[in-house]
């Protein structure tokens, strides 16, 4: 990361001591200002006595790093208002748009789950702050006159934190309340277990999401990739690193495990359609070529979708994503969108 140079922070502090002390983290005068201001208004609405000291502080501490979304206890989600604490993922941009996307194409047909407009089942993997579910539900309520969402995760903290999330966002009015036709649950479970997905198979899943945790231990421990310091410091590595307990199956990368134990799951519960968020374009050839030896790559069609699927691509990002196979020939896998690779789209014919 480029040193900030001495003259941007005599910039800021002639604006304010708060809005210098932000700079590290911000990087920009603009942004630092928007922080500023968000933190003011947080302050002001949150304390009754020593609002200055207590903005100074959290000024402070956000410059040295620590996620806002943490200090301001939530991130917008589309409609949303996500709560988020210290050991939950907070939720990104990206996921947001791949999101949006995914309720876009099932509210347009074009991916023919469930029956149209009567019943469509939702189940997300790694669900985290419920971010992702509970998106979907608000999308989607309207469209089906049964509507099964479910969230799982195995975090106690991502649980409690997610099923917070609905109630919040049902007080708030952002989210339609649940009824008997339309549910939206949360489950704590490992999806490890094998007893936890022949318990989902009863039930019938449209859709199967997920954002599993995908970052290397050499990455966590040591940096590089798209993972940022303050990440690293101050999110959970539960939700971005698989546990070193898990065992790996032959060919498989320690990172990759978890798209493993889905594609088994997928092929269990017997979806229409899989998302699942990856971390790079290297992860994306990888998923595929072992999907590509997997007995759901029968009948399957698969994309990849970029940070922002509904937005054109531009020249540069409009070539397919080339992924070597075992056998060494190769197989061009269709990109959408623009940014980078983030997520990995399976459509199947069950």
């Amino acid at each position: 990361m480029s040193r900030i140079p001495p003259w941007l922070f005599r910039k800021a502090s002639r604006r304010s001591a708060n809005i210098a002390a932000l700079l590290p983290a911000c990087r920009d005068l603009q942004s630092a200002m928007n922080e500023f201001r968000w933190l003011k208004e947080h302050v002001n609405s949150t304390a009754s006595t020593g609002k200055e000291n207590l903005l100074s502080r959290l000024c402070r501490k956000r410059g040295q790093g620590y996620p806002l979304q943490y200090i301001l206890g939530s991130q917008p989600f589309g409609p949303l208002d996500i709560k988020c604490r210290p050991g939950v993922l907070i939720p990104r941009p990206e996921t947001e748009a791949y999101t949006f996307h995914l309720a876009d194409l099932i509210k347009a047909g074009s991916l023919r789950t469930g029956e149209p407009d009567q019943r469509l089942g939702i189940v997300d993997f790694c669900t985290g702050t419920g971010c992702i579910p509970l998106l979907l539900y608000s999308l989607l309520y309207r469209k089906f006159e049964h509507l099964e969402v479910l969230g799982v995760d195995i975090s106690t903290q991502a649980v409690s934190l997610s099923r917070d999330n609905i109630g919040h966002n049902v007080k708030l009015g952002h989210l339609p309340h649940p009824g008997p036709h339309r549910t939206l649950n949360i489950l704590q479970q490992d999806i490890f277990q094998d007893k936890v997905i022949e318990e989902l198979q009863r039930r019938t899943w449209d859709v199967m999401v997920s954002n599993p945790p995908y970052i290397s231990r050499r990455v966590w421990y040591h940096g590089g990739g798209h993972i940022g310091h303050s990440v690293r410091k101050h999110e959970p590595s539960l939700a971005l690193v698989p546990g070193n307990d898990i065992r790996i199956p032959e060919k498989w990368e320690h990172e990759d495990v978890f798209y493993s134990r889905l594609l088994n799951i997928a092929f269990t519960l017997k979806p229409k359609v899989i998302l699942l968020e990856i971390g790079d374009e290297m992860q994306a050839s990888r998923v595929i070529s072992r999907l590509s030896q997997h007995k759901l790559s029968t009948n399957s069609h698969v994309e990849v979708w970029r940070d922002w699927p509904d937005l054109a691509s531009s020249h540069d990002e409009e070539s397919p994503l080339k992924v070597t196979m075992d056998d060494g020939t190769s197989r061009l896998v269709s990109t959408k969108g623009s940014g980078n690779i983030r997520s990995i789209f399976i459509k199947l014919d069950v």
